[in-house]
């Protein structure tokens, strides 16, 4: 496991580079009550260079530890950040070092606000206070109701008009 990606530029291949295996994921130095890195980073890159920039795309994955926002329980969650890019500039530079950059993307795709669900688990306050679910499932852009087939906003519906 390697400690960080520095990308040599002397003698780069024209068609550029695949770039895979894995960083330690201290390196992401995230540890906490509520969040805490529980394995390594896996990448996957495809390296090119044009002139004087450096484009590495491809993804990244890392598994985490995360509180709940609701139930404060602990629940496992892997971040991915498929499609990634990113471009340096590498005039005058013999090596690029993509480390620093490739911890912010992982700490900027993590959940603003956990929550059970995004694990696929039911969140043990729903158990405890009634369906307090998501109205919408937790992956972006998919609209769903509660089990019980309402919208969590349906009660606005019955506050009497003035």
């Amino acid at each position: 496991m390697q400690a960080s990606l520095i990308i040599d530029l002397e003698d780069f291949p024209e068609e550029g580079r695949r770039l895979c295996g894995e960083l330690d994921g201290a390196l992401l130095d995230v540890d906490s009550e509520a969040l805490q890195s529980t394995g390594p980073i896996a990448y996957e890159l495809t390296a090119q260079l044009f002139d004087t920039e450096l484009v590495l795309q491809g993804r990244l994955r890392a598994p985490f530890r995360l509180r709940c926002d609701r139930c404060l329980g602990m629940f496992d969650y892997t971040v991915e950040t498929e499609p990634l890019a990113l471009s340096y500039d590498t005039k005058g530079k013999t090596a690029v070092n993509a480390t620093e950059d490739l911890r912010e993307e992982l700490i900027l795709a993590l959940p603003a606000y956990p929550k059970c669900e995004l694990a696929g688990r039911e969140c043990k306050i729903n158990d405890i206070l009634g369906d307090f679910r998501l109205d919408k499932d937790p992956r972006a852009g998919v609209d769903s109701a509660t089990p019980s087939g309402n919208s969590v906003w349906d009660a606005l519906d019955q506050l009497p008009e003035e």
